[in-house]
């Protein structure tokens, strides 16, 4: 007599365990692949946002350093305090000194009108940081120059000057001379995430310029000459 060897085989419930557990399994490792992805994006956009933004405050920075100061009243300073959006919005405008050519084609000196301020980057985008340089220096209207864009999405800027005692939110040369340090604040915000933000800070010192002798000492200087 012949024994009959029994094949077993899976019941449809064991199937059907199998085949949730191979779907829990797979949809997990998609999720976490994707919630992966999208760290690695937001990183990278992050990242790229800090690395635009220093750029920018050290763009503003060394324009500011080259500052052309003085005595002389076309070595102006200005400071203007703004708001857009319930934002700081502030724009400065002052002579420097750079290399970078303004009009390719033509002769031009290396001091150069430069102007910063923030300008609409468009429906639904923060506003970019712009600047403006005009080696002509003519006077308005007339004045114009390139104006180039430093960074975007920058959400707001902020700049404070300090006269030695207090910071001051405007400034003018013509009636407040030149300051002692600015502050720069730029806040920047991802576009498609608006929680991701960073923000930078810097403080530029101008070093003191010699005081121009007095009046009575030319005077009295002239007056020996004359006389030898």
């Amino acid at each position: 007599m012949t024994k009959r060897t029994r094949q077993r085989a899976f019941t449809l419930v064991e199937l059907l365990l199998a085949v949730m557990v191979t779907v829990m399994i797979a949809v997990s490792t998609v999720a976490m692949l994707r919630s992966t992805d999208q760290t690695r994006r937001r990183v990278e956009r992050q990242t790229g946002l800090q690395q635009e933004t220093r750029a920018a405050i050290e763009t503003m920075s060394t324009a500011l350093r080259n500052a052309c100061r003085g005595e002389d009243k076309n070595k102006t300073f200005e400071g203007l305090d703004a708001e857009s959006d319930a934002l700081p919005a502030d724009r400065v405008k002052f002579l420097t000194i750079t290399p970078l050519a303004v009009r390719r084609d033509q002769p031009e000196s290396d001091v150069k009108e430069c102007e910063f301020f923030l300008q609409s980057g468009g429906a639904d985008r923060p506003p970019m940081l712009m600047r403006r340089l005009d080696p002509t220096r003519n006077e308005e209207p007339d004045g114009g120059g390139v104006v180039q864009c430093i960074a975007e999405n920058i959400a707001a800027m902020e700049l404070a000057y300090f006269d030695g005692r207090t910071w001051r939110p405007e400034w003018s040369s013509e009636t407040d001379g030149w300051p002692t340090a600015i502050r720069i604040s730029l806040l920047a915000v991802d576009p498609r995430d608006a929680r991701a933000t960073w923000a930078v800070q810097r403080v530029v010192n101008f070093p003191r310029m010699p005081a121009p002798p007095e009046p009575q000492a030319e005077t009295q200087a002239e007056n020996r000459e004359g006389k030898s």
